[in-house]
């Protein structure tokens, strides 16, 4: 190499490094502090007096330096590579970090649970300081030793060997979201729960209204379905699993699973249907035995009830219809929360204690009218109809979901975004056939082709998936954007050793 190419080629490698260790490290970093463990859209009243009051226990003040000194050493290398001076490499990794801890600790102010405080920012470019100052170089004869067993290992490697591991990882993750995905089928309904109107059982999340009529069905409801549903007959006409009349006391009960309905208290009976509330509501005189075995054959179901809020605006949790037990166990329930209805439906991704995650549609009670509300749900995706149209929300439940919902409480609005991810994450090994093997790496960028096509369209083996389109755009996204850096990194090393001295 002539001594006009050594520089150049030494700050390729710097370059080379740096961006290396800058991407997983952004991505960890990401994940870790801006995970949204609940969700709100408001900002706060006084932002800057939450930032300069805000405190952090000695064990995150510790972590918050820990997590970014990857990002310093990182961020120098990087600089050094553009052929940044070496006092103006301080400047830029300081500005840098500092930045981008102010930027995590500003979007934190919205993410309730987490802690938004300026001595955080302090701690984020601490770290990035020492690792810029004192780990940076000593690291990189490290680095560069590793990246020269990487290349050495990756062009004596023979591609079929890789390729044939890349079948195996594309099979392992069609299977899995395959798997997964049967966690969102309405599998796990229990046989030992009563039917409820107006409160819990024991009286507990009493709602004040009126039920005209509801019913429950094995199979999901088209539009068409539901506008044909407007009248107590119309629900009995069309074969359900249960149906009761409030049109008087105690309510006719239909269907090959009806129970009579016990009154709590005193409801009353108005042209609306029956009128519940405090110490006043309805309960099935035993467990609607044999629902659950029907809805799980079906994979399936539909709920519609005929009611109107007595109190559009209150803000209290009140349980208009509730198949389940106490607060905390459903099969299905109907929920007023304001002007909002709140759904929780139990399927093996939720938690039973919990029946995480509930979802929440907007403006369905403006008023104290008459609304006819119909919530359908046919294996993955759960829309309401309310008076015959389609609610503007509807959730697309994925394998993502049911997988991250084992170790995290997933909230209403990541539904369908953790099952994009999770696509884009089996895809990203693909990546690999970027890489400089040895021998023809045609059948590799071959499953990289297809490997997206493939994830995107196995949760179809289990239930019609509308999240397969975003699946598939995650999938390609991710192997070109992976497969372009790895094949940038992977290009001609060159020797590191003068950089020490020279650039950093």
């Amino acid at each position: 190499m002539s001594r006009q190419a050594e520089p150049i080629a030494l700050r390729y490698a710097l370059r080379r490094y740096g961006v290396a260790l800058l991407l997983p490290t952004i991505l960890i970093i990401g994940m870790l502090t801006l995970y949204p463990f609940a969700f709100t859209r408001l900002w706060p009243t006084n932002p800057t007096f939450v930032l300069m009051t805000g405190l952090s226990h000695a064990f995150d003040m510790v972590l918050n330096i820990v997590l970014f000194i990857p990002l310093g050493i990182a961020l120098r290398w990087f600089l050094a590579g553009c052929g940044v001076p070496l006092p103006w490499q301080r400047v830029g990794v300081i500005v840098l970090s500092a930045s981008g801890a102010l930027g995590i600790e500003v979007a934190q102010l919205t993410i309730p649970g987490r802690t938004a405080a300026l001595l955080d920012v302090v701690a984020n470019t601490s770290g990035a300081a020492l690792g810029a100052w004192w780990l940076a170089q000593p690291m990189l004869p490290l680095v560069e030793r590793l990246g020269f067993w990487i290349d050495r290992g990756v062009r004596m490697m023979p591609a079929w060997v890789v390729f044939v591991g890349l079948v195996f990882w594309l099979a392992g993750g069609i299977w899995m979201v395959a798997h997964w995905q049967r966690a969102t089928l309405p599998t796990t309904w229990s046989d030992r729960y009563t039917l409820q109107i107006g409160a819990a059982n024991d009286g507990r999340r009493f709602w004040p209204g009126y039920v005209g009529f509801t019913a429950l069905y094995n199979r999901a409801f088209t539009a068409d379905d539901v506008q044909a549903v407007r009248t107590p007959g119309d629900a009995i006409a069309r074969q359900p699993l249960f149906a009761y009349d409030f049109s008087e006391l105690p309510p006719a009960g239909n269907g090959p699973f009806a129970r009579p309905l016990v009154a709590q208290g005193r409801p009353t009976l108005t042209e609306s249907g029956v009128g519940v509330g405090y110490q006043r509501w309805l309960i099935s005189s035993e467990p609607l035995r044999g629902v659950a075995a029907e809805i799980a054959r079906t994979r399936a179901f539909t709920l519609v009830a005929q009611v109107a809020a007595r109190e559009p605006d209150r803000t209290t949790e009140g349980l208009i219809v509730n198949f389940g037990r106490g607060i905390d166990g459903h099969n299905i329930s109907l929920i007023q929360a304001g002007a909002d209805l709140l759904v929780r439906m139990r399927l093996p991704l939720t938690r039973v204690g919990n029946d995480r995650p509930p979802l929440r549609f907007a403006n369905v009670f403006p008023d104290g009218q008459p609304r006819l509300l119909a919530l359908s749900y046919d294996g993955a995706v759960a829309r309401l109809f309310v008076d015959g149209q389609a609610h503007p929300q509807w959730y697309a439940f994925g394998s993502g979901e049911a997988l991250i919902n084992r170790w995290l409480p997933v909230q209403t609005h990541q539904i369908g975004g953790w099952t994009i991810a999770l696509a884009g994450a089996i895809c990203l090994p693909l990546a690999l056939a970027g890489l400089p093997w040895r021998g023809e790496r045609w059948p590799l960028i071959t499953v990289a082709v297809l490997g997206p096509l493939l994830i995107s369209g196995a949760p179809w083996l289990v239930a019609a998936q509308p999240l397969s389109g975003g699946m598939l755009v995650a999938g390609m996204l991710t192997i070109v954007v992976s497969g372009l850096i790895v094949f940038w990194l992977a290009r001609k090393p060159y020797s590191y050793t003068s950089v020490l001295s020279s650039h950093v």
